[in-house]
């Protein structure tokens, strides 16, 4: 399941977000390619509103295409982490560097790496 957006090359149109989310419902992968930020944050938003209704207990969030444009693509980050965890589900970062990995964790209210809904490094 691929959701809407424009290719993360063609230019940035207000109409159209810099992003590409492929999610797999079955396995819980969703990569992003492309620019998180303000204008983009829903799209990771809604692929985990869509994650949250499947069965899948683990979940990756592949970034290594991705760019945190600004402080949005940080929370929307964080706050798919907190939601994990208030389902009961595990998120793992793929492709996010130390600091970014970090960041997230410290925002989202973690204070570890391991159990449901943890962060975990590549």
């Amino acid at each position: 399941m691929a959701l809407p957006s424009a290719s993360p090359t063609d230019p940035h149109h207000d109409d159209v977000p810099g992003l590409l989310a492929r999610l797999n419902l079955v396995t819980g992968h969703l990569e992003l390619v492309g620019r998180l930020d303000r204008a983009t944050a829903h799209l990771l938003h809604d692929a985990v509103s869509a994650l949250l209704l499947t069965s899948c207990a683990q979940w990756t969030l592949d970034l290594s295409e991705a760019t945190v444009g600004d402080h949005h693509g940080l929370r929307a980050i964080a706050t798919a982490y907190r939601r994990a965890t208030r389902h009961d589900r595990q998120l793992t970062l793929r492709g996010a560097s130390p600091t970014l990995q970090r960041a997230a964790l410290q925002l989202s209210g973690g204070g570890h790496l391991a159990g449901a809904g943890a962060v975990v490094p590549n």
